[in-house]
């Protein structure tokens, strides 16, 4: 019974030794590569602002951004030159590191003309499903595996099925990132901390490991400029640019870690997955079905996401981002206790849609939500409140 015992148990200690061993040797590198990335973030940021006004790459305030002044949105455009220049200085080119790169690519220079000058829907939308299909044709990479979602053994779809569906898994991303960008630092904190937790959870995701600690770093980058982190910094967004290049980067390492493995071999669940990108996922579904009932284009804006709903109740600029950040690092929590507990997977996606249920409840119930919300408030703050929207 002894050796049996020290038979099972001796493999999983030392594949857990070997996986730190790993690590520990990768941290310096790693370190080096978050430390430049940085300063080289940080100046062409700088290079990029004089280019952006001379092109028009400017938002401009309007009845729906009340924000003052032109403010640049080279945010993306920057993020992706880094790790471009990244993966050519210290990287071997590989077959699905040049097909992140093309459909990076993709995403920027489209997102970037948009941003000027408006790209129409429906090119929006091809455009998307060719940036997915360099990932699934380019690199490899698609959704062929659910997990066990259903209790009755792991789903497999064929091929012809598998394409469709991670084509609107992607669009689905790549959009929900986009609406959710619509205050100062919440589409790049978000995919910070999702990033984060599958750097430091996560070892099987090929471009995850490539250019993951750069694009931390880039990231911390641009939030500087764009909380102004130093009043001499000037303030920049991130445009569709960046958050289409985020939502591809976070849908590429979501799909690559769950679908190489599970949580015992370095990867996640598929349904862990859902977690990791919850609260864009939540925000985006909610608000598409209200403008569909309203009988609106899905595509419209409006003043009606998360971030809307928190200033109406009152709370400040900087409050509203800390908890929209902090409901994101819940929900991505919440997904990897959950998974460490080997809870069953069905019960995994059962309290994912019961979490969406009580957003969309309190969203659809806004008034009854800014009430609520209103009661942590000092008398003060309630008679100062000054908000237009």
């Amino acid at each position: 019974m002894l050796i049996a015992v020290n038979n099972c148990i001796f493999p999983e200690i030392l594949s857990a030794n070997m996986d730190v061993c790993r690590l520990m040797n990768a941290l310096p590198e790693n370190l080096f590569h978050f430390l430049l990335a940085i300063p080289a973030t940080l100046a062409i940021i700088y290079l990029l602002l004089p280019i952006a006004h001379r092109l028009g790459l400017v938002d401009v305030p309007n009845k729906r951004k009340n924000h003052q002044g032109e403010i640049p949105l080279v945010g993306g455009i920057a993020i992706y030159l880094s790790l471009l220049l990244a993966v050519l200085l210290w990287h071997e080119l590989n077959r699905e590191t040049v097909s992140f790169l093309v459909a990076g690519a993709i995403l920027v220079l489209t997102g970037a003309w948009d941003d000027c000058r408006e790209l129409n829907v429906k090119l929006r939308i091809i455009i998307e499903m060719v940036a997915a299909s360099v990932m699934v044709f380019g690199a490899e990479i698609w959704v062929g595996n659910l997990g066990n979602l259903l209790g009755f053994g792991e789903i497999h779809m064929p091929f012809w099925l598998a394409y469709p569906f991670t084509l609107v898994a992607v669009f689905g991303v790549l959009n929900a990132m986009n609406m959710i960008d619509g205050i100062d630092a919440v589409a790049g904190g978000i995919s910070l901390i999702a990033l984060t937790i599958l750097l430091l959870c996560t070892d099987n995701s090929t471009i995850l490991i490539t250019i993951g600690p750069v694009l931390v770093a880039s990231l911390w980058a641009y939030l500087a400029y764009n909380l102004k982190a130093l009043s001499a910094l000037p303030k920049i967004f991130l445009g569709d640019a960046g958050s289409k290049l985020l939502g591809l980067t976070l849908v590429w390492a979501l799909i690559d870690t769950a679908q190489s493995g599970s949580s015992s071999t370095g990867g996640i669940e598929p349904v862990t997955a859902l977690y990791i990108i919850g609260l864009p996922l939540f925000d985006m579904v909610t608000t598409t079905v209200r403008r569909v009932k309203k009988g609106l284009s899905p595509f419209a804006a409006d003043r009606t996401h998360i971030h809307h709903i928190l200033q109406r109740s009152g709370f400040s600029k900087s409050e509203t981002i800390i908890g929209i950040l902090l409901m994101a690092a819940t929900i991505n929590l919440i997904g990897l206790v959950l998974s460490a507990l080997d809870t069953p997977e069905v019960l995994q996606l059962g309290l994912f849609v019961a979490f969406y249920l009580l957003y969309a409840y309190n969203i659809h119930h806004a008034w009854k939500l800014s009430k609520r919300l209103k009661k942590y408030q000092s008398p003060k703050e309630r008679a100062d409140q000054n908000v237009s929207y």
